[in-house]
């Protein structure tokens, strides 16, 4: 019996050797690889720190609006990382809509909802933590590395906009690929080319995209819904970590369009995680009927009187629900 466990080991030698063989040798041709271009260079990105009413470039009708940002990258209110006392703290994450893409520093939706708490007597500090192109995918990175040091009491999910979008590689798919060590340093596995190329050849990694059918813009989702639901299990799990409540809000759009889905699956996940929901897509349906409320020539992008709405909903939807610490 002594002599088993030496047995075991010799067994496994040969394993080891076609593994490292075959590690080396497709590190050697440089397989799996994308055989084309991403949707962005790099994985994780984020607006430059420092920014003082920048001008950036709009496509209404080459128009331009101005960022500030603070040393994080982090857009206008400008606050620093660590949090005044008797300060309520909210957090609002999601990608260039909440980022007020094409409207000035205190037209986005963030500043507005910050006045507008002001205004009745909150001590509060609302943080912008929308960047443009974010997925839920980012938004785990950028949470993770950076916004659970704001110490934010209420944080606003409100990923879903790039996360229902089809790109010709999913967000994860990509980073691994591309091997970002800040996605990889938790995945040690998906280091291995070999992992990597059976994971391709079974399908479980979608390089290319495929056809969804007749009438559907071809690729896959960004985000699928199986990612989609483990990032939000990530980011109501750390948000709560911190002493954080945490807000699934489903950011509205002109049209619900391509975004039911992941809709559907956020409410859903609202349910099963036991957190608040909102989703004022529908109320926003029949306002922008109305009157314009996102711009001419961009319609993915709300205008200010869109912005101002969508801070109106959310103040009162935070003050209905008891969100808030109490008045000064």
């Amino acid at each position: 019996m002594a002599g088993l466990p030496r047995k075991i080991l010799w067994s496994l030698v040969p394993l080891v050797v076609l593994y490292g063989g075959a590690e080396l040798g497709l590190r050697a041709a440089g397989w799996p690889k994308p055989d084309g271009a991403f949707a962005h260079n790099q994985p994780f990105w984020i607006t430059d720190p420092n920014l003082d009413r920048e001008p950036f470039p709009h496509r209404e009708e080459g128009t331009t609006f101005r960022v500030s940002t603070n040393a994080d990258g982090l857009r206008y209110p400008l606050h620093a990382a660590d949090k005044p006392a008797g300060v309520t703290r909210v957090m609002a994450l999601g990608c260039s809509t909440t980022f007020g893409w094409g409207v000035d520093d205190e037209q986005s939706y963030p500043a507005v909802l910050e006045s507008l708490l002001r205004a009745d007597g909150y001590a509060v500090e609302v943080i912008n933590g929308g960047q443009p192109g974010y997925t839920s995918f980012q938004g785990v990175w950028l949470y993770d590395t950076v916004l659970r040091d704001y110490d934010p009491d209420v944080v606003l999910v409100g990923y879903v906009v790039q996360d229902a979008r089809k790109a010709a590689y999913t967000d994860r798919s990509q980073a691994i690929l591309q091997g970002d060590a800040r996605y990889l340093k938790h995945h040690l596995l998906y280091r291995s080319r070999v992992y990597l190329g059976l994971r391709a050849l079974l399908g479980e990694i979608q390089i290319r995209a495929k056809e969804r059918g007749a009438g559907d813009e071809g690729g896959v989702y960004r985000v699928p819904p199986r990612d989609y639901e483990a990032n939000l299990r990530k980011l109501v799990g750390m948000i709560r970590e911190g002493g954080g409540v945490p807000v699934l809000f489903g950011y509205p759009l002109e049209r619900e369009g391509y975004t039911a889905e992941h809709r559907a699956i956020l409410q859903a996940a609202a349910e099963v995680l036991g957190v608040p929901h909102f989703d004022p897509q529908a109320r926003m349906e029949r306002a922008s009927r109305e009157r314009r409320l996102y711009f001419e020539h961009d319609r993915g992008h709300a205008n200010a009187d869109g912005n101002a709405l969508i801070a109106r909903w959310v103040h009162d939807f935070l003050v209905e629900n008891e969100l808030l610490e109490g008045r000064r």
